[in-house]
């Protein structure tokens, strides 16, 4: 069903005698029978006509891009922005990104061809009436990603559409047409000329789909522009009795392994982190006199790595620290017992140790059957874990009954001791040798720091 509020501004395009279409991915959307997140217009209007119909129409210009043909409107706070571009024809790109020249005043078929791919080369009037210049329509019933035209000038127009299509791929199922697949492969290098935020963006919607292990596979020597060292888990036999898949088989189960939110995608975090958690193995990688591999500190190589990689790709900080804190951790495991798990917990935050867990899982079950018994050591720690959290319970110095003050009170100077008092009576409250009662915790500095 069409907004109303997208309709309206057709309608006012309409009747200022301009051809106005939904075009992209919500035609696209559409014919697949999947919800439609987003919809673009557009006209055959130049940029100062459409701002004029629509300001009249009572719609805001929030965005005025016309140099390149597109502006943005928006008419209530409550309501999406409304992206309308006019037909243009594109020639000559500077960077594989953006075009030299952008021709007005073109019609709807010459503004087809210069769209990345058929599936998205759709054009739907108000009535749902769907113009169809590039055949995509048949392309869609058959499941395929087919570039417009030659696939190789479109890569060459823009680069990025290499990376786009391996994320349509993930995100619909469909297979990379043969010629449009070579071409990408050829043109993989034109990578390096697009912007890091642009990379990530793309690659994201890669890792969170829920097919995104699929296209990986099938795109690895696209990926492996991107990350490298995905290549050199193709085929990596670990020779481990707890693995049955190559190391890169087994990054892909891991992905996934992370489970879909309710959104139909995978949470960032978790999905970086499983393509990324073993990454640091072939490097430490050794084979001892019985022939069996071993990759001891593969999750500090893998560290080193994913910092590498999240720099790069300009990852957010907190992004960044989560990532890397899950690669670290990510083969680390207390004993099954309280006061063991409350140490982890301590050391890591709640809230880290949640996330965690949803990795070591995903991580678990892709193993071999015989390391998937860890698995009852990961549901044995997330039981006590459970019953922890339903308890009062004290993690780090701010859950503790005590303060700076209180010590104050008692006669400690504001120091680097006070600090050093907090940390131990946090040590002694979590291994259950004082409980975190302020009387019981002031009798013990008392005790024991009285002469300091």
């Amino acid at each position: 069903m069409i907004p109303d509020c997208i309709k309206e501004a057709m309608i006012a395009m309409n009747n200022a005698h301009y051809e106005c279409y939904i075009v992209g991915g919500a035609v696209r959307d559409k014919l697949r029978g999947v919800k439609i997140h987003d919809f673009d217009l557009a006209t055959s209007a130049l940029p100062s006509q459409t701002i004029e119909v629509m300001n009249n129409a009572g719609f805001k210009t929030i965005i005025d891009s016309s140099k390149y043909g597109t502006v943005v409107f928006k008419r209530r706070d409550d309501e999406a922005p409304i992206e309308i571009t006019t037909f243009r024809g594109e020639d000559n790109y500077d960077d594989n990104r953006h075009p030299y020249n952008v021709d007005f005043g073109v019609d709807i078929k010459q503004d087809a061809l210069r769209r990345d791919f058929t599936i998205n080369s759709l054009y739907m009037d108000k009535d749902g009436n769907i113009a169809d210049p590039n055949n995509g329509i048949e392309d869609i019933n058959e499941g395929l990603i087919r570039a417009v035209g030659n696939p190789i000038r479109r890569f060459n127009e823009d680069a990025l559409r290499i990376l786009r299509a391996v994320r349509f791929q993930a995100k619909t199922g469909f297979t990379i047409e043969e010629e449009t697949y070579n071409a990408m492969v050829l043109c993989k290098s034109l990578l390096g000329n697009i912007s890091k935020e642009r990379i990530f963006t793309e690659l994201t919607g890669i890792l969170t789909a829920p097919g995104g292990s699929s296209a990986i596979r099938d795109n690895l020597e696209i990926i492996g522009e991107i990350i490298p060292e995905l290549l050199l888990q193709k085929d990596f036999d670990q020779k481990s009795k707890y693995h049955d898949k190559t190391l890169l088989e087994h990054t892909l189960s891991v992905l996934d392994g992370i489970p879909v939110e309710d959104s139909g995608v995978k949470k960032v975090e978790y999905a970086y982190a499983a393509l990324l958690h073993d990454i640091g193995k072939p490097q430490t990688f050794v084979i001892d006199e019985d022939g069996v591999g071993h990759m001891k500190k593969h999750a500090l190589s893998g560290v080193i790595i994913t910092e590498r990689i999240a720099e790069e790709l300009r990852f957010s900080n907190e992004l960044k620290s989560s990532v890397e804190k899950l690669v670290l951790y990510h083969d680390s495991f207390p004993a099954p017992e309280r006061k063991s798990v409350m140490r982890f917990i301590s050391k890591l935050s709640p809230e880290f140790c949640e996330k965690l867990f949803v990795l070591q899982r995903a991580d678990i079950m892709a193993h071999s059957e015989i390391g998937q018994k860890r698995l009852e050591l990961l549901d044995s720690i997330i039981n006590v874990f459970a019953g922890i959290m339903n308890e009062p319970h004290c993690f780090s110095v701010k859950d503790l009954n005590i303060s700076g003050d209180d010590l104050l009170e008692i006669g400690i100077p504001r120091s680097p001791l006070m600090g050093k008092i907090l940390n131990d009576l946090l040590v002694q409250v979590i291994e259950e040798r004082l409980s975190n009662n302020k009387e019981e915790l002031k009798n013990y500095v008392q005790q024991k720091y009285s002469n300091c």
